[in-house]
């Protein structure tokens, strides 16, 4: 379906390209992206990732080209770039880009993103291979969850996103100190968590951003009042 996808782009661009008065300049980006998938599927993946930053880098570029970038910087082991491309995505979700993403979080030491990515991949009707393979994932975080974590990996995701200057990736690795301190019998840092989260979801116009700063603005600490205000700015 995806070489369909890319055939169809191609066709359409080039057929654009040409008017009533004769043809036009046809854009280069067809030609790129045929260029980095076919080198994708050849594991040419520095060859693949050249062309398909030509392609980013267009202004006709596809909405889904995190299907063919995000993978490309995964194979070479980019994570945090690639984890970057598929957070930044307004595409349509896709099972087989979700199962990247799943395992780019894991790569990450996103244990917990991961396994819920994981899990709820198992719910979408994957097949045999990839069923079997999404399952072992969510096994092997769970047995290494199975122990009640230390309050020192939550500051460990906590310094990390702290280090990150990209909103999405800081963003994510304090959803997995969220997670973990929900794992905790006894607060650590859950309200700095939960405020440092909603600030960058907030930035980046994601809607989770609600759900984070009612109980913040509600209960009166000190940043009651930021909150609010920001929660009156929501959509």
């Amino acid at each position: 379906m995806r070489a369909l996808g890319v055939a169809i782009f191609v066709i359409g661009l080039c057929a654009s390209a040409y008017g009533e008065g004769g043809p036009a300049s046809p854009s280069s980006t067809p030609r790129h992206l045929l260029a980095g998938v076919r080198a994708f599927k050849a594991a040419h993946y520095e060859e693949a990732l050249v062309e398909l930053r030509v392609v980013a880098r267009a202004k006709d570029a596809p909405d889904d080209l995190a299907f063919y970038l995000g993978p490309t910087l995964y194979k070479l082991g980019r994570y945090q770039e690639a984890l970057g491309v598929f957070l930044g995505s307004h595409a349509e979700r896709d099972t087989l880009t979700d199962f990247y993403l799943a395992q780019t979080y894991y790569r990450l030491a996103l244990y917990r993103s991961a396994r819920a990515a994981f899990a709820d991949l198992r719910t979408r009707g994957l097949g045999p291979a990839l069923d079997g393979a999404a399952a072992r994932y969510v096994d092997e975080v769970d047995r290494g969850y199975a122990k009640i974590p230390e309050p020192v990996v939550v500051d460990v995701y906590i310094a990390q996103a702290f280090a990150l200057s990209d909103g999405r990736l800081a963003a994510a690795y304090l959803e997995e100190a969220r997670q973990i301190e929900e794992l905790l019998p006894e607060p650590h840092r859950r309200d700095e968590i939960a405020w440092e989260l909603a600030r960058r979801y907030v930035a980046l116009g994601d809607a989770r951003a609600r759900a984070l700063l009612e109980p913040i603005a509600a209960g009166g600490g000190p940043h009651a009042t930021e909150a609010a205000d920001m929660l009156a700015k929501l959509p």
